[in-house]
């Protein structure tokens, strides 16, 4: 569970950063989706 809800505050942290640089969006949007599926796959463990 505590795995999860770190994955959660690093996807989090990423679409922030993403709405503050622009340029970079794309990448930190993909990255948080990323750490989203690694907390999805924690808490079915």
């Amino acid at each position: 569970m505590e795995a999860a809800r770190r994955f959660r505050a690093m996807a989090l942290l990423c679409r922030q950063t993403a709405a503050r640089q622009p340029e970079r969006s794309w990448k930190l949007l993909a990255e948080a989706e990323y750490w989203e599926h690694l907390a999805a796959a924690a808490l079915t463990q």
